[in-house]
């Protein structure tokens, strides 16, 4: 018969409680030791064996530790204790579906514990499972009426759950209760303002201005109270208050688009309308005129104007930009390119502007004579213009020109290691954008860009030695630091690196450490399901909820995903070919590494920091080893579905999730990435081969059901009737790679390389990229081809890319 804490002797049951209180405290060791004692008279005690599991979960026996919660669980399976310890493991562990089980099988012998209702709400919100998380806030209101967090947890999760008018009901039910402790002014500020953005939500927006002009006494935040202010007299049709109101805002900040467009649609104007594009201009112009040193306003005719009103716009921008040195005046109208007519027009000025300084010194408007910086910041930009025409050679003249005028001016060399990479010469580039960061060395921006240049060239030691200069002196595992500054483009270049270098292992481990930041970052947000109410900044809470719903969008997120799924595909069929991928050793320096990356003796290495003996996440697996050894399609299987749910939009996961199902010979789910792709770009040039090798598969794949073959067939057939590999090839470079790959992946090597082999030609010009020629490189290699073929597609290559240091 199993007893509770209650039915212990006194002795034991005070030191059950102090065991809580020590877990509490995160003292574990010295838990362990009070819940040996109680287990020495009473070995089979469900709630001291549960508690002894969470203390050892937490120092790093989670095994044991799990194993004595559950058998905790079968001695007392009624026991709320158990199950709630069970359930903060499993929360700390991140599995959260598994606790809110754990927390819910508490509560039903606990019906009443105030301190399982919180955690099991917040679990709720962590997992979107509003309507929950609602009854349980509402349960802790009724329990503790006067407490505030209690009213607006509550109201928060009416409002994720849409119901704006029992979040409203709420609010006003809890201004009006005698809470404690009282809240400050800040915090009357935000609840005030919330409490509107709420009015608002629900659609009564006179109610809300009449709101919002009697809680003005309150607010701290001026500009979201005026903000707050314009944009409802705007949805109120207000328009002549809300041109005001704008107005006033923008005499604060005349560089805010959203001010801008605030002031345009008072006036009845659609800045995304063409019809109302010349009174646009009109209202820009009167705004230039109040607001004179507005870059955005100076830029935002060029959006709007074409012919010879955006010539104008545009000299007036240049010239001012020329005059002032500024160097970001290519990227603030690079945007502009993408109409061809104003990227062409913007070129001729500037090599307008530039021939004018040449012969005269001044422009053709002025009588004064320009400073001589004004031409080069001429050959600043052009350089850039001709850069991103694909007219490197033009484009290096040029930015060699403005590093003679002025060898000391640092931006002229980052555009040079820029073209040089875009030009093929990564080498030349990571020693242009070197000599730039000597120059200024305390410059974090500058050594970030020669870190990329550096993994570009596959030098990753060299590159985690200089990104040690931004981790602390004093940081007791420098390597840990780096994972922990969550620098995801890093870790994505690193494992690009690796990855090139043909150590799938590591690139594998830095994959997934770019992974785990965004996973982290989804963790993260339980801490604030309970700060940000106590704190009662409401506005920023619902802000974070909703960016948390698209935080695995981040193309870096995507990118790490996606590289590492195609490791692990690799992998497998490295396996399936008997050619078994085996994890490369890091070799270890010895040496001690200083801050400044030199040589010297000391305390402070890559592998710990003063004194340091413990063993870190970082340093258990160097190699990747437990990436290698696992069940390679099955992770990959994870990323792909995954990224389904995330990023369904992108043709490249459907492409992705096709190579995972046809492995694992799931013929229907191979079929839906199929039609989810077409769904998305008919017109991808991936489709062809992959309804070829679906079809190819089904012919030769005598295990599967012939039965279940005859639908597949048949809706292959509907919607894409006879389909050749090489659709497309004779005009797309990108159905060239498609085609290869599938032609590869099927076996057929000479056939992919007598298509690869013709890429350079001219017919290909349009889509014919560096990258591109460098994937046809490496498929050219993989595909078997000899020397004497491999060495006639880099010759011609090279026709393409003169520059390229890289075929």
């Amino acid at each position: 018969m199993s007893m509770t804490v209650t039915e212990l002797p006194h002795k034991e049951q005070a030191l059950f409680r102090s065991a809580l209180k020590l877990y509490e405290a995160s003292q574990y060791k010295k838990g362990l030791k009070v819940s040996d004692q109680i287990l020495k008279k009473f070995p089979d005690h469900g709630e001291t064996l549960s508690v002894k599991g969470m203390f050892l979960a937490h120092l790093e026996r989670k095994e044991e530790g799990y194993e004595l919660m559950e058998r905790g669980l079968k001695i007392n399976p009624q026991s709320s204790i158990s199950w709630h310890v069970y359930g903060l493991v499993c929360r700390s562990d991140k599995k959260y579906a598994q606790a809110i089980k754990c927390y819910e099988e508490a509560l039903k012998a606990d019906s009443e514990n105030m301190h399982i209702l919180r955690e099991v709400a917040s679990l709720y919100v962590q997992m979107r499972q509003y309507s929950k998380a609602v009854e349980c806030r509402e349960k802790l209101v009724a329990m503790n009426p006067f407490f505030p967090s209690f009213w607006l947890g509550l109201a928060t999760t009416h409002h994720m759950n849409g119901r704006y008018d029992l979040a409203i009901k709420v609010i006003s039910a809890h201004e009006s209760g005698n809470n404690q402790p009282p809240l400050d002014k800040y915090q009357i500020s935000e609840l005030s303002l919330y409490k509107n953005w709420l009015i608002e939500l629900n659609g009564d927006y006179q109610q809300a201005l009449d709101h919002l002009k009697e809680i003005r006494p309150q607010i701290v935040d001026i500009t979201g109270w005026k903000e707050k202010k314009a944009r409802l007299l705007l949805k109120a049709d207000r328009k002549e208050a809300a041109a005001t109101a704008f107005q006033d805002l923008l005499e604060r900040n005349s560089e805010n688009d959203d001010y801008i467009t605030g002031y345009m649609e008072c006036n009845g104007l659609d800045m995304k309308c063409d019809e109302d594009q010349d009174a646009v201009l009109e209202v820009i112009g009167t705004l230039q005129q109040q607001f004179p040193s507005s870059n955005r306003l100076r830029f935002l005719p060029l959006v709007y104007s074409t012919g010879d009103n955006f010539v104008v716009a545009a000299e007036s921008l240049a010239k001012y930009a020329l005059r002032k040195g500024i160097p970001s005046l290519f990227s603030s109208v690079r945007v502009l390119y993408a109409d061809k007519v104003k990227g062409a027009a913007l070129g001729t000025l500037i090599e307008s502007c530039a021939t004018q300084i040449r012969d005269t010194k001044r422009f053709s408007d002025s009588t004064d004579d320009e400073p001589a910086s004004v031409l080069l910041w001429c050959n600043y930009y052009l350089a850039q213009h001709y850069d991103y025409y694909g007219d490197h050679e033009r484009a290096l003249t040029l930015i060699e020109e403005a590093i003679r005028s002025s060898p000391k001016t640092i931006e002229p060399y980052m555009i040079k290691a820029r073209i040089l990479k875009h030009a093929g010469d990564f080498r030349g580039a990571r020693d242009t954008m070197d000599y730039a960061r000597q120059q200024d060395v305390g410059d974090r921006y500058l050594t970030t860009k020669f870190i990329k240049y550096m993994l570009r060239v596959n030098e990753v030691d060299e590159a985690e030695k200089t990104y040690l200069l931004f981790v602390n002196e004093d940081a007791p595992h420098k390597i840990q630091e780096i994972v922990n500054m969550q620098a995801t483009w890093y870790m994505n270049e690193r494992g690009h690196a690796f990855r090139r270098m043909g150590d799938i292992g590591r690139a594998l481990k830095h994959y997934h450490q770019a992974i785990g930041v965004f996973d982290t970052y989804q963790d993260d947000q339980y801490d604030f399901h309970q700060y940000s109410v106590r704190k009662v900044t409401l506005r920023s809470y619902i802000d974070i909820l909703q960016w948390e719903t698209t935080v695995y969008e981040n193309p870096a997120y995507q990118t790490a995903a996606r590289a590492a799924a195609e490791c692990y595909l690799e992998l497998a069929d490295r396996k399936a070919a008997g050619n078994a991928f085996v994890p490369i050793e890091v070799e270890k320096d010895d040496k001690p590494l200083t801050r400044n990356g030199s040589a010297q003796q000391g305390q402070h290495n890559l592998a710990a920091g003063v004194g340091e003996t413990k063993v870190y996440d970082v340093e258990k697996d160097p190699n990747g080893t437990k990436f290698v050894e696992s069940d390679n399609l099955a992770e990959a299987l994870k990323l792909a579905e995954h990224l389904e749910s995330v990023a369904a939009s992108n043709p490249d996961t459907h492409v992705l999730a096709f190579e995972v199902h046809l492995r694992m010979q799931k013929y229907f789910l191979v079929l839906k990435a199929i039609n989810a792709l077409k769904a998305i770009d008919a017109t991808h040039p991936a489709l062809p081969s992959m309804v070829v090798r679906l079809s190819q598969a089904l012919d030769t794949d005598e295990s599967f059901a012939a039965p279940l073959k005859v639908p597949l067939r048949a809706q292959l057939a509907k919607a894409f009737g006879a389909v050749d590999i090489t659709t497309g090839t004779d005009e797309s470079i990108d159905s060239v790679l498609a085609a290869a790959k599938s032609m590869l992946a099927m076996g057929n090597g000479d056939q992919a390389a007598a298509l690869l082999v013709q890429t350079p030609e001219a017919k290909y010009a349009e889509g014919r990229t560096l990258l591109k020629l460098l994937e046809v490189k490496r498929l050219l290699a993989k595909s078997g081809a000899d020397e004497s073929t491999q060495a006639a597609f880099s010759a011609a290559a090279k026709t393409v890319f003169p520059l390229a240091t890289c075929f």
